[in-house]
């Protein structure tokens, strides 16, 4: 079985991987400037207009204004070379800050209802694609476990796609012991959202309920 995260962004068209972008970017961005939203949804109509170079252009520009969106984006491109040269370390370090400066907004807003899903939406995103970093080996050393300590930390945030990646690593022992129960929970609690993934009948069986 290929890798999640592998059928979703190494095998899927141009046009597939702007629709991911924008399906998992706020829509809300409550604490964000105008200048860094702008940047940030031109970048995404330069990608899918296929115009890498000006879009990730424009993630630099947001994340050169200190905006998490942007120096997500921007890392996730210098990841897969998205208009700009691959560049894995860096793109690693860009995830790591977007995590900390998420954690660090959450923090403050606890208790406030202003800003704190977005805050939560980019931590969710950046823990999911470290976790991502640590399966692949991209931008640092192979770590399964590592792995599945984001995935399952992004699940319990109510990512689907960290779900079906936590899971998997339920599924096969990967990064932890297999549990076929946590498995199937998993995988139920992404299908539910919508990420259900072929062949897996075998989760609505009383046995794994």
């Amino acid at each position: 079985m290929e890798k999640v995260h592998q059928e979703k962004v190494d095998q899927k068209s141009l046009a597939v991987q702007s629709t991911y972008l924008a399906s998992h970017i706020p829509q809300q961005r409550a604490r964000s400037s105008p200048e860094e939203d702008q940047y940030v949804q031109k970048g995404i109509e330069y990608h899918e207009l296929g115009q890498l170079e000006k879009a990730t252009h424009n993630f630099w520009l947001s994340a050169k204004e200190g905006s998490p969106m942007g120096m997500l984006l921007y890392g996730i491109s210098l990841r897969h070379g998205w208009g700009c040269c691959v560049n894995e370390p860096m793109a690693f370090q860009y995830l790591q800050k977007v995590a900390e400066l998420s954690v660090e907004e959450l923090s403050q807003r606890h208790g406030k209802t202003d800003g704190a899903l977005v805050s939560q939406a980019e931590l969710v995103m950046a823990i999911y694609e470290l976790g991502v970093s640590f399966q692949q080996g991209w931008g640092v050393s192979k770590n399964k476990a590592a792995a599945f300590y984001f995935f399952n930390m992004a699940a319990e945030l109510g990512d689907p796609d960290a779900q079906n990646e936590t899971a998997y690593c339920y599924h096969h022992g990967q990064g932890v012991k297999k549990d076929l129960y946590q498995a199937a929970r998993l995988y139920r609690l992404a299908a539910a959202q919508g990420r259900g993934l072929m062949g897996n009948s075998w989760i609505a069986k009383s046995k794994y309920s």
